[in-house]
């Protein structure tokens, strides 16, 4: 008789509920995203189905899943855009409140933040000047927070 095979360790991805569960999260957050006043100007030029699915993608990897992905990671993806901490802490506690509202329990929502705070460093800019094109055409965005009231997470992981 062959010994049993090693049982791997479950990923994150599995943990959390697999692709439903992340679809539900980006759908309500995207919807979430392209209502806020702020975030919304990054996105205007594409639409949320096409955001959407390539975050559940991104995730999907990222947490561990079927290695889907094939767009821009996250630091090419947004060298165009003047990110300021303010702003990625406006977004993070967007995204928190749609784990909250999608119904993933708390120490999800934590490993979830986390594994999403981990890409702020790439991504926030002490200056515009951080910025850069992707393309020659290419425009950097640059947008103030038009309502000058941001979300804030409880905590910054």
């Amino acid at each position: 008789m062959s010994p049993e095979p090693i049982q791997n360790e479950i990923s994150f991805y599995d943990s959390v509920g697999g692709r439903r569960v992340i679809e539900r999260v980006h759908r309500i957050f995207y919807n979430r995203v392209y209502a806020d006043p702020w975030l919304k100007q990054f996105f205007g030029h594409i639409g949320q189905e096409i955001i959407e699915s390539q975050q559940n993608a991104f995730m999907t990897q990222a947490f561990g899943g079927p290695q889907l992905y094939c767009g821009a990671f996250p630091i090419p993806a947004h060298k165009h855009m003047y990110i300021t901490e303010e702003l990625f802490l406006h977004r993070h506690a967007l995204l928190k409140k749609a784990l909250e509202e999608a119904g993933v329990p708390k120490a999800y929502i934590d490993k979830w933040l986390m594994i999403d705070g981990s890409f702020r460093k790439g991504i926030v800019k002490l200056a515009k000047e951080n910025c850069q094109k992707r393309h020659l055409a290419d425009e950097i965005l640059d947008f103030r927070n038009p309502t000058g009231v941001t979300e804030r997470a409880e905590s910054r992981k």
